[in-house]
């Protein structure tokens, strides 16, 4: 079978919210998950079961997330000593499934500045095909409600070649916020993250051996 180029790629929904005390969580959640209160995230995965029946591996070439829309974080009270709104984003797209109470710990929402893949994680670099870490912060010049300005944006991913039936896909929001209230507002744009690249054959053993790392790499988490 020749090489042939493909473009996987995986939808998430909006999180447009409105903190609820009673609930504690941000509603409506729209499909998103909570992991804590601060912390929620969106999963679906790209299944990959019909090229892995035909023993093909994927060779990512190029990545990316199209997120058409803006950030909002309105606080209505906000006490002097607790002025930071902000709002962190991941979007990972891996090999093996992930615990998101772990990744939450690393990096959300209070950062130990560890992200999935890094020393200290539990996640071997090789297995995050994308990874994208963003900050958000208030812009109190922008006058708009809640808008939250892009400061900081990073990747850690490897790209590394996959033999595998599915790709998880994961979208993980955390807010930095005090002091929530009825009525306050969050807004996440919708998000489609993208992997462009190249369904081919390997050598028989050099296939079956991605096969074994895969494997161990899936049970280590």
């Amino acid at each position: 079978m020749e090489n042939s180029d493909r473009r996987l790629t995986a939808l998430h929904p909006s999180l447009v919210g409105t903190w609820d005390n009673a609930e504690g969580r941000w509603t409506p959640l729209n499909g998103w998950q909570q992991a804590s209160p601060a912390v929620y995230f969106h999963e679906t995965v790209i299944d990959l079961s019909g090229y892995s029946r035909e023993s093909l591996t994927f060779f990512p070439n190029s990545v990316g997330i199209q997120d058409p829309g803006i950030y909002t974080l309105t606080v209505a009270t906000v006490l002097p000593e607790h002025e930071q709104k902000a709002i962190q984003v991941l979007d990972i797209i891996t090999s093996v499934p992930m615990d998101i109470d772990a990744v939450a710990q690393l990096q959300l929402p209070f950062p130990n500045n560890t992200g999935p893949g890094m020393l200290g994680s539990d996640y071997d670099f090789t297995t995050i095909l994308y990874g994208l870490y963003r900050f958000f912060t208030s812009n109190v010049n922008i006058p708009y409600p809640g808008y939250q300005q892009l400061e900081r944006s990073q990747r850690f991913d490897s790209g590394e070649p996959t033999a595998v039936d599915r790709l998880y896909c994961y979208r993980i929001v955390g807010t930095l916020q005090q002091d929530l209230v009825d009525g306050d507002t969050l807004g996440i744009p919708a998000c489609r993250q993208l992997v462009a690249g190249v369904m081919g054959e390997e050598s028989e053993l050099v296939y079956m051996q991605r096969l074994r790392r895969g494997y161990e790499l899936a049970n280590q988490v």
